[in-house]
């Protein structure tokens, strides 16, 4: 009966209202919680029966409440520095236990409001435990043994609780060398092997075809590099035009004496640390100057990879530095330079061995590593190798401790260095070598001192010793329909068959939320509009009592008749 039918849906139009002010109510009760997401009460109708063009059967209005969780609140300054706020999309990882177990649920939230507890793990109010992605100094994100992993995965197992006492106290070990200085283009090469003419007799002011048995024609082989050069006695040259020849082979130059008697001829090759070969090819003249043999001859170089180190060969400049091992003990080591030949240089770096320094038997004499450095004829270093010809751009190099600490892997940069020549002070001194800057990232022993979220989503701790690095990494994760999460108690939500499986993502990548350091994501909830929704349920509430009043006198009529 349509009377009954109509007091009927009055009464699913009271419920659906007072389900709606219900709504309402816990909007504003709420007003003030952090990262609280609203919700609205939505309204479909309810079908009994389907009309017709004679009869109407009421079915009444049902209520769905619809939760805003992707929509933004307003962000708000706070001082606290473990506090943070997500600008965008996803949700901060959270557990209810600080040592959560493999079945342990999963939660999801926006209150950011963390803060340390007795143990040092960080929960926000609610009592909810963030969890994050472990990492090294460097950043990199680590799964909970210590391997390497990344983000946009779902490998919640690779989440820790941040804990900021696991680390306390902490020394930063020396990754990293940068050197800016200037090598004087000036200094004198060290020399390399010579060879020196011996036979008696020869005047140098003469032609040198027709003396010691040597006709024009004649020719020897300079060999350098691989690559071999011939050398031509020509009718009328002397020992000074043999010179100048050979002096313009690269690699390789030579002086000669001219007092008329008893002049001689030295050949020296002008690369310290390369070899020459000299040869006769037509005829021997070499031997007929009185050149060391046998041939072909040698001119062996005169530096050699540890020369340095050992004191075979004088430096002509060294840069000490403070490096720091990974028990924060420092260590003094020295970047020892000499000059080999035309922008060619040699480099080592050394150290102490022995009782706490480097260990003896990895470091001979002290050398930590070797190699050349070649700069272009605008001063720009182009080249920095080992003695195998292999580039040590961008890769480490180690030294072993003799005190237990582990091997450090220092990379050396030297892309600031350059070679001009000697300058002068304001004062006008002569400075032959030019220190500019040496850089390193070690640091000794230090305790925690401060902590805090950096924009990043890390969590850094600052230690005594001026050394700042992350610990963990916040994990954001993201819903493909965030709006059908299930809410929870504790402003938090769970993971639904709708709303999609979650994916762990690093801040500000890959469409997870930006992180803002020391800010609160407040309310969503407008105040204005929930008293509006207010009055506007208040008055269908009213409306849909009218209608059951109604609906009872017409019933009342209906029975009077049989009276």
């Amino acid at each position: 009966m349509s009377l009954f039918g109509a007091m009927i849906s009055g009464v699913s139009g009271l419920n659906a209202q007072s389900q709606n002010l219900g709504v309402i109510s816990d909007n504003i009760s709420n007003l003030n919680t952090i990262g609280y997401k609203g919700t609205v009460g939505r309204f479909s109708t309810l079908v009994t029966e389907s009309a017709t063009d004679t009869r109407y059967t009421p079915g009444g209005v049902q209520f769905h409440p619809t939760a805003l969780i992707s929509k933004q609140g307003l962000l708000q300054a706070t001082s606290s520095r473990t506090a943070a706020a997500i600008s965008g999309d996803g949700f901060f990882v959270v557990r209810d236990v600080a040592s959560p177990g493999a079945n342990d649920e999963l939660f999801f939230t926006r209150a950011g409001d963390f803060k340390p507890d007795d143990d040092g793990y960080l929960k926000n109010t609610a009592g909810y435990y963030i969890q994050g992605w472990a990492t090294d100094r460097e950043g990199q994100l680590l799964d909970q043994n210590g391997n390497a992993t990344t983000s946009n995965s779902s490998a919640i197992t690779d989440l820790q609780v941040m804990d900021i006492n696991s680390i306390l106290t902490a020394a930063a070990s020396t990754t990293t060398i940068e050197f800016g200085a200037n090598f004087n283009r000036d200094e004198t090469a060290e020399a390399g092997g010579t060879n020196v003419s011996t036979t008696p007799g020869i005047d140098g002011t003469a032609a040198l075809a027709g003396q010691a048995g040597i006709g024009a024609g004649d020719s020897f082989d300079i060999t350098y590099n691989g690559t071999t050069t011939t050398i031509t006695i020509n009718a009328g040259e002397t020992l000074a035009d043999i010179a100048n020849k050979i002096s313009a082979v690269t690699g390789v130059s030579a002086t000669a004496t001219s007092t008329g008697t008893n002049d001689t001829l030295t050949i020296t090759g002008a690369v310290a640390d390369q070899d020459v070969t000299i040869t006769n090819n037509n005829n021997t003249p070499l031997t007929a100057l009185g050149f060391t043999g046998p041939f072909p001859a040698t001119l062996a170089a005169t530096y050699t990879a540890g020369d340095l180190a050992s004191g075979a060969v004088a430096e002509d400049n060294t840069m000490p530095v403070t490096i720091y091992d990974s028990l924060g003990s420092s260590h003094t080591v020295n970047l020892q330079i000499v000059k080999l030949g035309q922008n060619r240089w040699a480099f080592e770096m050394t150290g102490e061995t022995g009782t706490d320094q480097l260990d003896p038997t990895s470091h001979p004499n002290g050398l930590i590593q070797s190699g050349i450095m070649t700069f272009d004829g605008a001063g720009k270093m182009t080249s920095v190798e080992d003695s195998a010809g292999n580039s040590l751009v961008d890769t480490p190099v180690t030294a072993t401790w003799s005190n237990g600490a582990n091997e450090s892997e220092i990379t050396l940069d030297f892309a600031t260095i350059t070679q001009f020549g000697a300058g002068s002070d304001a004062n006008g001194n002569l400075i032959e070598y030019t220190t500019h800057f040496i850089n390193q990232n070690g640091a000794q022993a230090g305790t925690m001192v401060n902590y805090a979220f950096t924009e990043d989503g890390f969590l850094q701790v600052e230690f005594a010793n001026g050394v700042k690095r992350p610990v963990y990494k916040m994990a954001i994760a993201t819903f493909e329909a965030p709006d059908q999460m299930e809410n929870h108690s504790g402003n938090v939500y769970r993971q639904t068959r709708e709303s999609g499986d979650f994916l762990l993502r690093e801040p500000g990548l890959n469409g997870a939320g930006k992180v803002v350091a020391s800010a609160l994501e407040g309310s969503n909830v407008d105040l204005a509009e929930e008293f509006t929704n207010m009055i506007v349920t208040q008055r269908a509430y009213s409306a849909n009592t009218k209608t059951i009043t109604t609906t009872d006198e017409m019933l009342d009529e209906l029975i009077r008749i049989k009276r």
